[in-house]
């Protein structure tokens, strides 16, 4: 018998739960893995009418001084470009810039720094069509300069 060359019993339930323990690791990590794949592949959509938004909001924001009137949903600035969010859209003078969006706040507000009173839009922006959303709250200064 100290010759013989084999398996035990004890060895071979060593490895079938050794092989267990790691089907079910390798398990767990792919499901996180495709899991996270699919919320990476829907949100560039959103970041993409994110960034249209902003690439207009940006260029307006920089050339106005002042608002005219600012309510949650519309804001118009002094040289009359207005942004109005309806239908799940939002609209630069009546013409849309982006899309999937389900809501949007735009408040204003004074910050004084080193004695220059800079006007500042936040616009809170909630974007998304299945499972995952993008959330965006960005503060934007107008031109003080």
């Amino acid at each position: 018998m100290k010759y013989e060359k084999g398996i035990t019993l004890t060895a071979l339930v060593g490895y079938v739960i050794v092989f267990t323990v790691i089907i079910a690791i390798m398990t767990t990590i792919t499901n996180y893995l495709y899991r996270n794949i699919g919320a990476v592949k829907e949100t560039p959509s959103f970041v993409a009418e994110y960034n249209k938004f902003c690439m207009f909001f940006i260029a307006d924001v920089k050339n106005n001084s002042s608002i005219r009137t600012i309510t949650d949903q519309t804001i118009e600035f002094e040289d009359g470009t207005v942004y109005e969010f309806k239908s799940n859209k939002m609209y630069r003078n009546d013409k849309l810039i982006a899309r999937y969006i389900n809501d949007v706040q735009f408040t204003g507000s004074q910050q004084v720094v080193n004695g220059v009173t800079k006007n500042i839009i936040n616009v809170n922006m909630d974007m998304g069509t299945g499972r995952e959303n993008l959330n965006r709250n960005t503060d934007f200064v107008l031109k003080y300069w």
